[in-house]
C-alpha cells in the first residue's frame, strides 16, 4: 500500500480545528502541557506515548506542537467520515495485510518528514506493568527510518470534583533521543522499547511532579 502525500506542516484548516480543540480541552480539562520545547520543528519524528483511552490520540496532537499522524484501520475511512480523519491526521492501514503493510506506510510518512504517534503498549493499560513486554514497532521505525523519538506521558482525565481543586489533564513531553541505527533483531528492539516506556511513565517524576 502506498502513502498518500501528507502535509508535514499545519495547515490553516488544520490549525483551526487545533484551537478549537485545544480551547475544549483546555477549559473542560485543564490541559497542561510540560515540555513542549523539546518537540523539534521539524523533520520525522516518532512521538511514543502510553495509552489510557480512546481520546488518546486527540490529546496528544493537542499537547504536541506537530501535525501528527495516527494510523487508523481503513474500515473507518468511508465517506463522509474520511475527510474528518485525514484531517485530524489518521491515515488507512489495511490490518489484513499484515504488519508488514502497516510498516511500509508509516516509515514513507516518515521519509517525507512527518511526525508519527504511535503507543508502544499496543492497547489501552491504566498503569505500568514492567511483566507485559511493549511493542517493538516505534523503536524499528526509529531505528529505520533514523528519526529521532520523544516519549510523552498523558495522565488521568480529572473528573468534576478534581476539576474544582485545581487538578487537570497533564502532559509530559521529555527530550527526544536518537535510537542507534545498529539496533537491530527482536531481541534488541524489545529491550530498547523496554528502556523506553519505563522514560515515559518516569516522566512525571523527571519534571519534578507527580500525577
Amino acid at each position: 500500500m502506498s502513502a498518500r502525500k501528507v502535509s508535514v506542516g499545519i495547515s490553516p484548516r488544520y490549525r483551526l480545528f487545533r484551537r478549537f480543540m485545544l480551547g475544549v480541552v483546555g477549559g473542560m480539562l485543564g490541559l497542561r502541557v510540560h515540555g513542549a520545547e523539546n518537540v523539534p520543528a521539524s523533520g520525522a519524528l516518532v512521538v511514543a506515548s502510553n495509552h489510557r483511552r480512546y481520546l488518546d490520540p486527540v490529546f496528544i496532537s493537542m499537547a504536541v506542537p506537530r501535525r501528527l499522524q495516527w494510523m487508523g484501520k481503513k474500515e473507518l475511512f468511508v465517506p463522509p467520515l474520511d475527510r474528518f480523519f485525514y484531517l485530524i491526521g489518521s491515515f488507512p492501514v489495511d490490518r489484513k495485510g499484515g504488519g508488514r503493510a502497516a510498516l511500509r506506510t508509516a516509515l514513507e510518512y516518515l521519509s517525507q518528514g512527518a511526525a508519527l504517534g504511535i503507543f508502544p503498549e499496543g492497547t489501552r493499560r491504566r498503569a505500568y506493568d514492567p511483566e507485559e513486554a511493549p511493542k517493538s514497532g516505534a523503536v524499528m521505525l526509529a531505528v529505520r527510518s533514523g528519526a529521532p523519538m520523544i516519549p510523552v506521558y498523558i495522565g488521568e482525565v480529572p473528573g468534576p470534583l478534581g476539576r474544582l481543586r485545581g487538578e487537570g489533564l497533564e502532559v509530559y513531553i521529555g527530550e527526544a533521543r536518537e535510537i542507534e541505527r545498529g539496533t537491530g533483531g527482536s531481541g534488541a528492539y524489545r529491550a530498547a522499547a523496554d528502556e523506553i516506556l519505563g522514560e515515559i511513565y518516569a516522566l512525571p517524576e523527571t519534571f519534578g511532579e507527580g500525577e
